[in-house]
C-alpha cells in the first residue's frame, strides 16, 4: 500500500513546452468566454440585433475602419490628448509626490486635501475646465491630467512614506548625507508604488479622453466616433470602436507592465 502512495507523490515536473503554452494560452480563455457568450446571444437573438450585433460584425466592421483608415483621423486626436494629459499629469505628479513624502509634517497636513481631490470623478469637473479652458483640446488635456495627477501624486509619497527605514538607518549611519539617502536609497524605495501609480493613471487618463470627447465635443476622437454612432444608431460602429478603445488601453498597460517588470526587477514581479 505504501508503494503506490510514494509513487504518485513524486510527479514529473511539466515540461517547458507545456508551461510556454499554458502561459500564452490560459489569458485567452476569459476574452474567448465572452465572445462565445456573445456569439450564442447574439445568434438566439435573445436582445435585438438592433443594440447587439453580432462579433463578426463588430471585428469585421473594426477592420474595415482600419484598413480604410477611416479611424486614424480619430486615433491620433485622442492619443495627442490623452498622451499631453497623461505625461504632464506624471510630470507634476511624481516629483511632487516624492517631495510630499519625503517631508512627514507636509505630507500629512495636505494629504486629506490631496485624497479629497483624487476621489472626486473627473467627469464632476466638466463644467469648470469648459469654464477654464473652452471647447478645444486644453479642456480633453485637463481632463487627463486631472485623471493622472492625483493618482500618481499620492502613490509616489506613499511609496516614500513606506520605505524601509532599515536601508535608510544604515545609509545615514555609512556618512550619507539626506540628498544622498534620497537619491540612492528613497526614489528606488519609492519607485515601484510610483510606477503602479503611472499604470493606474494611465487607462484613467485614457477614459477620461474618450468622455471629455463624448460629452465636449470635437471634430475628431473616439469619444466623438462612439458619440456620432449612438445618434444616428449605427450600434455596429458603436461596437467597433469601444473594442478598438479596449484593445488599445489593455495592449499599452501590457508594455508598461513589461516596462515596469524591467525597471523595477528586485521587487521579483
Amino acid at each position: 500500500m505504501a508503494e503506490p502512495l510514494a509513487r504518485n507523490a513524486i510527479r514529473p515536473a511539466a515540461s517547458p513546452e507545456f508551461s510556454w503554452l499554458r502561459h500564452l494560452f490560459v489569458p485567452l480563455i476569459g476574452p474567448a468566454l465572452l465572445l462565445l457568450v456573445w456569439a450564442l446571444v447574439s445568434r438566439a437573438q435573445l436582445v435585438s440585433p438592433l443594440l447587439l450585433p453580432s462579433p463578426q460584425q463588430a471585428f469585421s466592421r473594426l477592420g474595415t475602419f482600419l484598413w480604410t483608415g477611416d479611424l486614424l483621423p480619430d486615433i491620433r486626436a485622442s492619443a495627442w490628448r490623452w498622451f499631453g494629459g497623461y505625461v504632464s499629469g506624471c510630470v507634476v505628479g511624481v516629483p511632487l509626490g516624492l517631495f510630499l513624502g519625503s517631508v512627514p509634517v507636509i505630507y500629512r497636513a495636505t494629504f486629506p486635501l490631496v485624497d479629497f481631490f483624487r476621489s472626486l470623478p473627473v467627469t464632476a469637473l466638466f463644467p469648470l475646465f469648459l469654464l477654464l479652458f473652452g471647447i478645444g483640446d486644453n479642456s480633453k488635456i485637463a481632463m487627463a491630467f486631472a485623471a493622472t495627477v492625483f493618482v500618481v501624486l499620492l502613490n509616489s509619497s506613499f511609496g516614500v512614506t513606506n520605505a524601509q527605514k532599515t536601508r535608510i538607518r544604515a545609509a545615514r549611519v555609512f556618512g550619507a548625507s539626506n540628498w544622498q539617502v534620497f537619491k540612492w536609497v528613497t526614489f528606488f524605495e519609492a519607485l515601484p508604488q510610483t510606477l503602479v501609480g503611472m499604470r493606474t493613471s494611465l487607462s484613467l487618463a485614457l477614459i477620461a479622453v474618450v468622455v471629455s470627447e463624448m460629452f465636449i465635443g470635437t471634430q475628431h476622437g473616439l469619444g466623438q466616433r462612439v458619440f456620432d454612432a449612438y445618434t444616428v444608431n449605427l450600434t455596429t460602429d458603436l461596437y467597433a470602436v469601444l473594442l478598438f478603445c479596449g484593445f488599445l488601453g489593455y495592449v499599452v498597460n501590457r508594455l508598461f507592465l513589461a516596462f515596469e517588470t524591467r525597471i523595477v526587477f528586485w521587487t521579483g514581479r
